[in-house]
């Protein structure tokens, strides 16, 4: 019999739980909720962001504001939001570069994936090989040659060591057998002066970071990064058919809450969060930023995590790659 009653008693706190989750989700959310961007203003993940949480605000009936905390290779801001309460109020909107800091920094406060509940993978996102108006280079190709032609006296600019931008950088220097200067800033949009002033001569982002000054005229988009051409830009070859066969990466963007959030908070977030990616408007507008649409579920968006931390280590031994 006491057997009996201990289930029982075990059962009824179960039940409970359920139901308190079940009202937590209805109810949820009663205040304004943040979304951390650990990245400059003006990015892709930036633009995102913001794109999500305009259509969030409407959906909830609370805003939804976006914060950016930029610096130490995006560190500082995810840090405080695994540190934050997971009660669903602090989200991150992270890019691929999130899985790499684990291998970057071994003191890292926090684990990039354990630390968090994945919510959505929102879109794969083009990065485009750029270079100023000024560098006599019209193609992959002639700016390969003419890094060849003055050894170490080229520099990439990015947005800091453990960026994508340095990654796609490094597999060019790599596979091109080339010899670039590495210029780090702090974020994607602070790279961009040099860049257009000419004092650093190429760089990987994302298009819709660059996209203004390339159509100013001031930077010349020499190729995507991605394994196939852009449908956005059809015309403009890949990395690798610049002569570098076998090239081709692309980054990625997702929404994240602390680890320990409540599953019927991460069902609301995911639910509400896909609905929005979805649209007709919201394909459009991320499409002309070079970004496909992807609106993962949780568990897909975790596999590709562990998936990725697994890959971008191996390259952070291969290219060599350290932190600022």
């Amino acid at each position: 019999m006491q057997e009996i009653r201990r289930w029982h008693r075990a059962l009824a706190a179960v039940a409970a739980f359920c139901f308190a989750a079940a009202a937590q989700a209805q109810v949820w959310p009663q205040k304004p909720v943040r979304i951390i961007v650990p990245y400059t203003v003006g990015g892709a993940s930036d633009i995102t962001t913001r794109l999500l949480a305009d259509r969030l605000s409407s959906r909830f009936g609370q805003p939804v504001t976006v914060e950016n905390r930029a610096g130490a290779s995006g560190v500082i801001g995810t840090e405080a939001v695994a540190k934050a309460a997971p009660d669903g109020y602090t989200l991150a909107f992270v890019a691929s570069s999130h899985v790499v800091n684990k291998s970057l920094f071994p003191n890292l406060s926090y684990d990039p994936i354990k630390g968090f509940a994945a919510i959505t993978q929102t879109a794969n996102v083009q990065l485009v090989m750029v270079v100023p108006e000024t560098l006599p280079a019209r193609s992959v190709a002639e700016f390969i040659a003419l890094a060849k032609s003055k050894p170490g006296s080229l520099s990439y600019a990015s947005s800091g060591s453990g960026s994508n931008p340095q990654f796609f950088a490094e597999m060019l220097k790599q596979a091109a057998g080339i010899d670039l200067q590495h210029v780090p800033y702090k974020g994607s949009t602070a790279a961009h002066a040099d860049l257009l002033a000419g004092r650093t001569h190429v760089m990987f982002d994302a298009l819709a970071s660059v996209a203004p000054h390339v159509k100013s005229g001031r930077l010349r988009l020499l190729a995507v990064a991605g394994p196939v051409r852009s449908a956005l830009l059809p015309e403009v070859p890949t990395v690798a058919e610049g002569g570098l066969p076998g090239y081709g990466a692309t980054s990625w963007g997702a929404l994240l809450a602390p680890a320990g959030t409540p599953r019927p908070v991460i069902d609301r977030l995911h639910r509400e969060s896909v609905a929005i990616l979805q649209s007709a408007e919201v394909r459009e507008r991320l499409a002309a930023l070079g970004a496909e649409v992807v609106a993962s579920t949780p568990e897909q968006l975790d596999e590709l995590m562990r998936r990725e931390e697994a890959r971008y280590t191996r390259m952070v031994v291969d290219l060599n790659i350290k932190p600022d």
